[in-house]
């Protein structure tokens, strides 16, 4: 591991045991073993080693994703597979994730508006591979066909966000709705769930 990628483990640790604020840059310098002056050579700032953060989760996550999706060979199964990797991810990134969701300012996340289709926006490529596992499922199938790829992106990505939320800042043991969103993804999802929607009204 290199001096850098020290800092950054340290900081991320620091991070989500004390809080951003309440951690100094002094702090994460003595957790990593190294002079603080090297925190600022590599990251600028406190606030560089943020974004630093956010920067990396986001990125090993679209890889995750993108390697998922390649994989599966129907829409359907493109489906079960991002949930299960989402939940995955989550467990092996428990402190990255909360210092993400309770520290990064919402100016951070500016860039996240559906209306931002810059095509660096992290959440916008996950988006889109979301739009694509629908497309597939639409052409091949697996899927129902009248559904509208941006808006069911959107729900599905906002559901598994808001399970995310809710384990790391309340604090709850939600590990059983891994298997409970993807069995409700799947109900809603596949073919002839209009038809059922339709009668049930």
């Amino acid at each position: 591991m290199s001096r850098k990628e020290t800092i950054l483990a340290a900081a991320t640790a620091l991070f989500a045991r004390n809080g951003f604020s309440a951690t100094p840059t002094s702090a994460i310098a003595k957790e990593a073993g190294v002079a603080e002056g090297l925190i600022f050579h590599y990251f600028k700032s406190k606030v560089g080693i943020l974004l630093c953060i956010l920067e990396d989760v986001t990125e090993r996550y679209l890889s995750g994703c993108r390697a998922r999706f390649e994989n599966c060979r129907t829409g359907l199964d493109a489906v079960k597979a991002l949930i299960g990797f989402h939940f995955e991810f989550g467990t092996e990134n428990t402190d990255a994730l909360l210092v993400l969701i309770r520290d990064v300012p919402g100016s951070f996340c500016q860039n996240l508006a559906p209306t931002n289709q810059n095509s660096s926006n992290g959440m916008y490529k996950i988006l889109c591979i979301w739009e694509k596992c629908i497309e597939r499922g639409r052409r091949d199938g697996s899927l129902r066909h009248d559904l509208p790829p941006r808006e069911t992106a959107f729900v599905i990505q906002g559901m598994l966000i808001g399970i995310s939320r809710l384990r790391l800042l309340a604090s709850l043991d939600v590990s059983f709705l891994s298997t409970q969103a993807t069995d409700f993804c799947i109900r809603a999802l596949r073919p002839g769930a209009e038809n059922e929607q339709t009668i049930s009204k």
